[in-house]
């Protein structure tokens, strides 16, 4: 059985003294580590490359999620629990 790649296991690491330096580099890795973090939680979000989508669908899971707990809240003053 194949295991599947991933992208993120692929790339290489830039070395620890050039991140220290550079700023925007920190700020770049920062990020790329915050958007696979996403890419894991959001459902159907694990080999998505565009960025504007991954976002597109967070909102929607968000707005999903807000609409669960407010359907069990109703059901929770309806069955006064």
């Amino acid at each position: 059985m194949r295991k599947r790649s991933c992208k993120w296991r692929k790339m290489k690491r830039p070395k620890l003294s050039s991140i220290r330096n550079n700023p925007r580099s920190t700020a770049r890795v920062s990020m790329r580590k915050k958007l696979h973090q996403l890419h894991k939680i959001i459902p159907g979000c694990e080999v998505m490359d565009n960025m504007e989508t991954l976002f597109q669908m967070t909102a929607n899971y968000i707005f999903a999620l807000q609409l669960k707990a407010s359907f069990l809240q109703s059901l929770c003053v309806f069955y006064d629990v």
